[in-house]
């Protein structure tokens, strides 16, 4: 994708505004409430959308927010935090992705803030992200229907007895992750991803043998692009994001490594979803150890704890969220499900470990449901659970449980891990990989909600 530059750079104007740069750089350093100067915000079609340019003095500490108003439709962008650099452009002329044009202003001088209110042609807000820039300082926000991302090569670095793949600026494609055997690889396919030439790149020592990539199609729209690595022996792996880049881990334990810090981006603005810690109280759920009487730990600890998680993403990411728990009470199942047929959640997510009358028999990953306006989005929990938890995958299973049964919206019941199996129960006590459970339970829903007409309720 290229932004355009403003034109008009000549030798007086730069002076002019390195004079102001300099001005306000040092107005920035007397004030602590002001994060990052900012010096341009540029807006150019992109294919079928649109990019907003945002330069500054340290574009990692831009905190986008966003919102909506009515009567006119706008789609406002708050930067807490910044300061706007004297000769930007107060009114930007758009005319693509249904919006009409972007006013730039200082809305709050201390502490800073920076408005961003771009005014729309249309009643319904269009689809955003935030992606990295094409030159230093430089933040992008990619508005409307994105164009194909040219896939750049991994790199490969070792940390500890981790080894990294990161595959620059990918982590907002939609992803299918699994392994192949013989010899053993792991593999991500990506939507929405193009690349210009074959890329294979061998490794004479150490757990990766090659990194490769190839075109899996072009006929269809968005293309689709694979990314395979090659490995010496079999190990684990998990998929994550950080910041603009997409990573797989490999390696013992790579789900235990802490995560970076979470970075929304405004995508469920609008929606209502219901998180439930399943069990609560009384009811400590599957044993962990051996019982009836059930020891510690507890299944309704674990799943408290990823619900609260979760909570915290959505929130992070615009929704309504419905705790049917936020301590260690007991609810019951009919009012678990009344709670989301009540709010008409947009989503309803129950959360649990598994157990098998065996311990250490059965380990891994499922999640079900019951109504067929269900199976998209428990197909795509699963997906982002077996990616970002590296666990066994048990697949999307249709079960007669009352919480599910009784949700007339889109609803399922995640069975994130065998908590009376000593691998999986390992994995519940690491609050990382209660982070990554929270985190791809998050990323499901939002592909579901984002790329899917909202399914009716059922029947009867």
């Amino acid at each position: 994708m290229t932004v355009k530059r403003p034109l008009g750079h000549g030798r007086g104007r730069r002076a002019w505004l390195l004079a102001a740069l300099s001005l306000a750089l040092i107005a920035v350093s007397q004030n602590s409430s002001w994060a990052a100067l900012v010096t341009r915000v540029a807006v150019e079609a992109s294919g079928r959308g649109a990019a907003l340019a945002i330069l500054s003095t340290a574009p990692e500490a831009l905190d986008l927010q966003s919102f909506t108003l009515d009567d006119p439709p706008r789609l406002v962008f708050d930067i807490p935090g910044a300061v706007l650099a004297q000769g930007q452009a107060e009114c930007l002329p758009v005319g693509a992705a249904g919006i009409r044009q972007v006013r730039v202003a200082q809305h709050q001088s201390d502490p800073g803030l920076v408005r961003l209110v771009l005014d729309l042609e249309v009643a319904s807000p269009p689809a955003w992200r935030r992606a990295p820039g094409r030159q230093a300082g430089e933040a992008l926000i990619l508005i409307g229907e994105p164009v194909p991302l040219a896939l750049q090569p991994p790199t490969v670095k070792a940390v500890g007895d981790t080894v990294l793949v990161r595959i620059p600026d990918a982590a907002g494609l939609t992803r299918c992750v699994a392994t192949l055997e013989a010899p053993p690889r792991v593999y991500a396919d990506l939507t929405g991803a193009v690349l210009e030439a074959v890329y294979v790149q061998g490794y004479e020592e150490g757990l990766v043998r090659q990194v490769r990539m190839a075109q899996q199609t072009l006929t269809c729209d968005p293309p689709v692009s694979r990314v395979v690595v090659e490995l010496r022996e079999p190990t684990e792996h998990v998929l994550y994001e950080d910041g603009s880049d997409l990573v797989i881990a490999l390696g013992p334990q790579p789900w235990a490594a802490p995560l970076p810090p979470y970075q929304a981006a405004g995508r469920l603005k609008g929606k209502g979803i219901v998180v439930d810690p399943g069990h609560g109280g009384g009811r400590s759920g599957a044993p962990a150890i051996k019982g009836p009487p059930a020891e510690p730990p507890y299944e309704k600890d674990m799943v408290l704890d990823i619900g609260l998680r979760l909570r915290r993403l959505l929130g992070s990411e615009g929704a309504e969220v419905a705790m049917t728990r936020e301590d260690d009470t007991n609810v019951s199942l009919w009012r678990r499900a009344d709670l989301a047929n009540e709010l008409k959640a947009d989503a309803f997510v129950s959360i649990h470990c598994n157990s098998y009358p065996t311990p250490d028999t059965l380990s891994g990953t499922s999640v079900y449901y019951d109504h067929g306006n269900s199976v998209e989005l428990a197909e795509l929990v699963r997906q982002e659970l077996v990616a970002g938890l590296g666990t066994e995958d048990k697949g999307v299973r249709s079960a007669n449980f009352s919480v599910i049964r009784r949700t007339q919206g889109p609803g399922i019941l995640v069975e994130t891990a065998y908590i009376n199996h000593e691998g999986d129960r390992a994995r519940l006590l690491n609050p990382n990989f209660r982070e990554r459970a929270a985190r791809a339970i998050l990323q499901g829903v939002i592909r579901f909600l984002s790329q899917t007409p909202q399914p009716s309720a059922p029947e009867g």
